[in-house]
């Protein structure tokens, strides 16, 4: 037994070998266990290196390999399967410099106002020398103004800003004004309450406070040594960003109604099977990149009829969050306030939008709190003004209508997108009303 565990890791160190020293891919050990190990790996072309990656595993007989979607990625991991069960877990993420852009531009705006607080950085400076001056300070932040909560967010912090410099990138210039606005909301807000500490809540979050907070950022106040989580969205001053964004499948898991999830894919087959090549057993690679891949062939050379079926699955899957909602009243209450109004949490939030203009609190939040506490009455339904197919709402009711609106759409690319989704669509929260 511990010779054949011996032969698997050696085949699996030479199908790595050639990934590791490949200056265009990073290889990094994100989690390990006795259970199994789960691999990062960072590439310009994901596609290209997730069929590498499967190649140069079952060339090298490193063990039983299967694909498996995760909310790590938004393209299948490959799952290795080794003596013992012990699993080798894949994970393809974009390089751009070793980080998604996405990753980048959400830290700026979280991490610098966090040291330009806690260091005493002015907000009024120009961008590049905003820029220069969180360098400066960040290198000596393990002595002096340290945001960070862990040495992991300190390397990653460090390396976030390593990248981030705005010169020649419009959209970091953008970033860097957004984060100057939120130092200056941190500042207005410390002439009334106070501020001891303002600390990053990237992935450790501070001593108490659970790991699905959805708090960015965390100031200690210096009269009650109390805690308040910041949840920072970036946009234009008259957008309106997603205040939650999350999937399909996660939200009937929820309300307790897996097996619910698991069987919407019998209303969306019959689509599938109007593609040619497509057969009825293909249904048991339902959520394989194998299917996925026949429905983007399709999508190329018939992009109209494509469209039409994705739009009719659209339908359904939107559907089928309506009638769950309209089901489970008191359940759906319950989501959205642990979801979206982030009722519950031990230590306080605030929502906090940062513009190219300000960074102000978004009072909508009060608005959604109050009618999730008064509201009688819960009625899920399609829109009766817009047009839009993503678009569907939640009326709350009681002496007034309160709205919420939503969409449900794709958000991968490539063949894992649309009917490559199959059914675990994007779910996005975007604003609330009174009507």
């Amino acid at each position: 037994m511990v010779a054949r565990i011996h032969n698997e890791n050696i085949a699996l160190n030479q199908a790595l070998w050639e990934f590791q020293n490949d200056k265009n891919i990073d290889v990094v050990i994100r989690r390990a266990s006795r259970n199994g190990v789960t691999y990062w790996i960072y590439s310009d072309d994901r596609e290209k290196t997730k069929e590498d990656v499967y190649k140069a595993l079952n060339t090298n007989k490193a063990g039983r390999l299967s694909e498996q979607m995760t909310n790590m990625s938004a393209m299948p991991a490959i799952i290795c399967t080794q003596k013992g069960n012990f699993k080798l877990t894949f994970i393809f993420k974009p390089k751009k410099g070793g980080m998604s852009q996405t990753t980048l531009n959400s830290s700026v705006t979280e991490l610098f106002p966090c040291i330009a607080f806690n260091n005493g950085i002015s907000p009024s400076m120009p961008n590049d020398k905003f820029y220069q001056a969180i360098v400066k300070a960040n290198n000596s932040a393990q002595t002096k103004g340290g945001p960070y909560l862990t040495d992991k967010d300190a390397q990653a912090g460090t390396k976030f800003i390593q990248q981030a410099d705005p010169k020649g990138n419009p959209t970091l210039q953008t970033k860097i004004t957004n984060a100057k606005n939120v130092t200056r909301w941190l500042l207005a807000h410390n002439r009334y309450h106070p501020i001891i500490h303002a600390s990053w809540g990237y992935r450790a979050k501070p001593d108490g406070v659970p790991n699905n907070h959805p708090g960015d950022i965390f100031i200690k106040y210096k009269s009650s040594k109390g805690l308040l989580g910041i949840s920072l969205k970036a946009g234009g001053v008259k957008t309106d960003e997603p205040k939650l964004n999350t999937y399909v499948k996660p939200i009937f898991d929820f309300f307790g109604q897996s097996n619910a999830y698991d069987n919407i894919k019998d209303k969306l087959w019959p689509q599938y099977m109007q593609i040619p090549g497509i057969r009825d057993s293909d249904k048991m690679k339902w959520g394989n990149r194998d299917l996925a891949l026949k429905t983007y062939e399709y999508e190329k050379t018939n992009p109209r009829e494509y469209k039409s079926l994705y739009d009719q699955n659209l339908a359904i899957i939107k559907g089928e969050l309506i009638n769950l909602f309209n089901s489970y009243p008191e359940k759906a209450k319950k989501w959205m306030e642990e979801n979206i109004a982030n009722i519950g949490f031990d230590v306080p939030v605030i929502l906090v939008k940062a513009t190219d203009r300000s960074a102000g609190i978004d009072k909508s939040g009060n608005l959604l709190v109050e009618a999730l506490a008064a509201s009688d009455t819960i009625n899920a339904r399609l829109p009766k003004t817009s047009k839009s197919k993503q678009a569907f709402e939640i009326i709350l009711k009681d002496g007034i209508k309160v709205q919420l609106n939503f969409t449900t759409r794709t958000n991968k690319v490539g063949a894992m997108h649309k009917m490559g989704q199959f059914s675990n669509l994007a779910v996005k929260f975007n604003k609330v009303k009174k009507v």
